[in-house]
């Protein structure tokens, strides 16, 4: 079985990738975790499972035809209820690459 071990933001913010996240999103308090060495955002199973039944592409399609874009909090809850791993979160939100508009964040 898995170790969840819970880990305090402050502990991170000293982490360039880590820190961009925690500057733009302190306004909610979604708990973060390490599960075997990876830092990532607690995982909620109801809505990962409800996101595996219909598939994250098509929630994703959903959200773009309901004018939603990678700066909405809908779309980066999403990704944190789903237990996104920091980095990854980090590469498809702040990442020009994936996220053109990642500067637009507020």
């Amino acid at each position: 079985m898995e170790e969840v071990k819970i880990i305090e933001r402050k502990n991170l913010e000293h982490i360039s990738d880590y820190a961009d996240i925690f500057v733009k999103e302190s306004h909610h308090h979604h708990r973060i975790v390490e599960i075997d060495g990876v830092v990532r955002w607690e995982e909620k199973p109801m809505k990962t499972a409800m996101v595996e039944e219909k598939g994250l592409n098509a929630v994703v399609m959903d959200m773009i035809n309901l004018g939603m874009n990678k700066n909405s909090e809908e779309w980066r809850a999403l990704y944190r209820n789903m237990g996104y791993s920091l980095s990854g979160y980090w590469e498809v939100f702040y990442w020009e690459v994936n996220n053109p508009i990642a500067e637009n964040y507020s």
